[in-house]
């Protein structure tokens, strides 16, 4: 009998190459015509200070820190090629692994037995319970900023209209794109070299118990709620207060007048004693949003090493849009893409 799921991921990957492939030629022949990959679009800095970041991403951090020492699960299997890119992969969807299982301490789940020590039934529970918390923290966040600093539609990074919305989509559909033979060529070459047998507990306990239910929570997890949060609080709020930062740092050269109101009510600058032309891309709060976003990714496997790569591309996108819409359409199509070479790999060894 012909391996059909096996041969459903062979050409999808193919075609993904290929639109990855031809999306870059496009983007470099704009580059070489001395076109901007991205054209700028200014609007004042963010209002925020250094408490919206802190707030969320505390949690992470103190996730992070305390899923540290849960290190060293006896037995860890052998990885594959397949597999171990597959766990890398999935490690950048942002589902949780045993690094990020500190939050679920107060639920009474054991670190090191998150994935390896409960039912199937009552993970997939508590799947669907971190991503109710994850959706729940994202929209206290976006409270806070409109409550406690006065943020707009503007400072928040929404569109302004539907035809922008879906423009905004379209670019999020041609970052995926161009992003995708890039991120996955590293993690090919760095599980040749490394060989790591250090594995996602999420791909061993699915590899053990894919069923329909684990499934769909694991997809919402990576697909709808983690990029959600990521989005809102590396890009929004950390890369949007860094930029703040830079901006009130550096000199700064007024460009020519605009006619109109100084800044409307929607946080539009309309004069050039508010609106200063800066004379490079803000590198510096990309590069630091975009570290801490693969750092946000470790113990899973070396898929903290691309995601800078793609924190670094969602960094850039935000700097020259300001808007979070294509950001959170870039990381949506990059996990549901993960997602679909999971479930046909799952499909292909049944």
């Amino acid at each position: 009998m012909d391996n059909v799921p096996g041969d459903a991921m062979t050409y999808t990957v193919l075609a993904a190459v290929a639109v990855s492939l031809g999306t870059l030629f496009r983007l470099f022949q704009k580059h070489i015509d001395g076109q901007p990959l991205i054209p700028a679009e200014y609007r004042r800095v963010v209002p925020w200070n250094f408490l919206a970041p802190l707030v969320l991403l505390v949690p992470l951090l103190l996730a992070l820190s305390m899923g540290s020492g849960a290190a060293g699960i006896d037995g860890e299997p052998e990885v594959d090629l397949t597999i171990g890119v597959t766990t890398a992969a999935i490690g950048a969807t942002g589902l949780p692994g045993a690094s990020l299982y500190g939050g679920w301490l107060s639920a009474g789940i054991a670190v090191d037995e998150a994935f390896y020590g409960i039912d199937p039934a009552a993970l997939v529970q508590a799947m669907w319970g971190q991503s109710a918390m994850t959706l729940t923290l994202s929209a206290a966040c976006f409270a806070l900023l409109i409550l406690a600093f006065g943020a707009t539609r503007i400072d928040l990074g929404l569109p302004e209209s539907w035809p922008q919305f879906f423009a905004d989509v379209r670019l999020g559909a041609t970052m995926w794109a161009a992003s995708l033979v890039p991120i996955y060529a590293i993690m090919i070459v760095l599980n040749f070299t490394f060989e790591p047998t250090e594995g996602h507990p999420l791909v061993e306990r699915l590899l053990e118990h894919h069923s329909l239910g684990m499934m769909a929570a694991a997809a919402f997890t990576a697909i709808v709620a983690a990029p959600l949060y990521e989005e809102a609080a590396f890009r929004l709020v950390l890369q949007g207060w860094l930029e703040r930062v830079e901006y009130f740092a550096r000199r700064r050269t007024p460009i020519a007048e605009i006619e109109g109101d100084a800044v409307d009510d929607g946080g539009v600058v309309r004069r050039s004693e508010f609106l200063y032309a800066p004379a490079q891309t803000q590198w510096l709060p990309i590069a630091v949003s975009g570290t801490l976003f693969g750092i946000a990714h470790w113990g899973h496997g070396v898929s903290p090493v691309p995601l800078v790569l793609l924190g670094f591309i969602l960094g850039y996108a935000y700097q020259r849009t300001h808007r979070i819409v294509p950001c959170i359409t870039c990381h949506v199509m990059f996990n549901g893409f993960t997602f679909l070479m999971l479930a046909l790999q799952f499909a292909a060894e049944m």
